[in-house]
């Protein structure tokens, strides 16, 4: 199943859904029906009302469990890393709600409808996750190379979520050997297992029997959100599905980014002022810092920032932002921690030089410099660059050409999967990410 782009495992999607409908749906009628009794004649008009209310806390409620984390099934393997984060959501969500009747005492939908909301969410939370683990783990053979099979099986580990256990490896010529019908649910075959004809016949004959069979690139884009460049040739960006970005949709794309940047501008004036104010104040350099950036196509804009470190000598060459880089300032650290040095390229999204979302800009030395140790560095550049990005929230800050390669992978899958749903996955994500302060530099 797709969720705005991100493949879910089939259990946490399953958990997704049920909880969606239950959450938003079911307990908010139920909870609905039971205020009603109470009275002896309840208007319709006030129960739908009641109803209403109830889903748009659902709907509130689910935000908060997904920013727990609760549909992690890592997480809901752990009883009590589980417990606790439930118990944690639930009283984020009456804490919230009892300051906002309390202010809008209009609006409450009710004493004993909010008084049984945490309990039916703790019950549908820890059944549906009772149900949500499988008991059964999905086998899988693997084919390809050993260093693939190897690279492939560590893959599989990090992704538990998936449920599956690598029972066997082949090379391609002991495909011959393989059962049919065999003992596998799956098989995964590497792009460099070479496959023959003999090879070819017997992997048909399996799936003739119903077992699933996919690449190693297919996985590592369903689990890892990511394309594996290893996996990868130039006739898979050629024949394989997505990396249709037309025209259609980079209008709704714009027409979100200008939506979008506009509001944000006003509502984080405010906050920018402040910004600078505190830089002017800690002294030592320029409020703003802008640089040379590679955009679309490869056409270089002028990016802006709040400047977050000393001023580099004249002449000095570029280099990566290290962990607790000593150049970077105590007010810089701060507003890097919550990403408000990156306010200022708003201006830069209405301007049309980038995108709320998609892959970071880079130096054009850099872009240079990774071009010619990473395969397909430049297909980053077919869509706008962006203010955040599916590589930053999936991955930490890249200061070195092996961790650059690996968020160009999370820049590849996003280029091949752009959507506005994605767009919008990728910014409640953000979200997430300047709420806890995760991933920064």
């Amino acid at each position: 199943m797709n969720v705005c782009g991100k493949a879910l495992p089939p259990k946490a999607a399953t958990l997704l859904g049920a909880n969606s409908v239950l959450l938003v749906l079911c307990v908010p009628f139920m909870l609905s029906v039971h205020s009603a009794i109470g009275y002896s004649l309840v208007p319709a008009g006030q129960f739908a009302e009641t109803l209403v209310r109830l889903a748009v806390i659902g709907l509130f409620c689910q935000m908060v469990f997904y920013y727990s984390d609760l549909y992690n099934l890592q997480i809901a393997r752990d009883v009590r890393e589980q417990t606790w984060r439930i118990l944690r959501a639930n009283g984020i969500v009456m804490l919230a709600l009892a300051t906002a009747f309390w202010v809008f005492p209009y609006l409450s939908p009710g004493r004993d409808a909010l008084l049984g909301l945490p309990v039916a969410s703790c019950v549908v939370l820890l059944l549906s996750r009772h149900f949500a683990i499988a008991r059964r783990r999905t086998v899988v053979a693997l084919v390809g190379s050993e260093s693939s099979c190897e690279a492939l099986q560590e893959s599989i580990r990090q992704y538990p979520e998936w449920n599956l256990q690598v029972r066997s490896t082949y090379r391609s010529s002991e495909l011959q050997t393989l059962a049919v019908p065999g003992p596998f649910d799956r098989i995964i075959v590497c792009a460099d297992a070479h496959l023959d004809r003999g090879g070819l016949e017997r992997l048909t004959q399996v799936k003739m029997r119903g077992v699933r069979i996919g690449s190693a690139a297919q996985f590592y884009e369903e689990a890892g959100g990511r394309v594996q460049l290893d996996e990868v040739n130039p006739e898979w960006f050629v024949f394989s599905s997505g990396f249709e970005n037309s025209r259609r949709k980079l209008f709704l794309k714009r027409c979100f980014d200008l939506c979008t940047a506009s509001v944000l501008f006003v509502l984080a004036l405010p906050l920018m002022l402040l910004a600078a104010a505190a830089i002017a104040i800690e002294g030592d350099g320029p409020l703003f810092y802008s640089q040379d950036r590679v955009g679309l196509h490869g056409k270089v804009f002028r990016i802006h920032k709040f400047r977050t470190m000393i001023p580099a000598p004249a002449g000095a060459a570029a280099q990566w932002t290290m962990a607790q880089d000593k150049r970077i300032t105590p007010v810089g650290r701060l507003m890097r921690t919550f990403r408000i040095d990156e306010l200022p390229q708003l201006v830069n999204v209405l301007s049309g030089n980038m995108s709320m979302v998609g892959p970071r800009p880079e130096q054009p030395h850099y872009c240079d410099l990774l071009a010619k140790e990473i395969p397909f560095y430049h297909e980053r550049h077919t869509v706008p660059p962006g203010l955040t990005g599916w590589a930053q929230v999936r991955y930490m800050y890249g200061a070195s050409i092996e961790q650059s390669r690996r968020k160009l992978e999370f820049d590849l899958f996003y280029v091949k999967n752009l959507s506005i749903w994605l767009d919008l996955a990728i910014a409640f994500e953000t979200l997430k990410v300047v709420v806890v302060g995760q991933g920064a530099k």
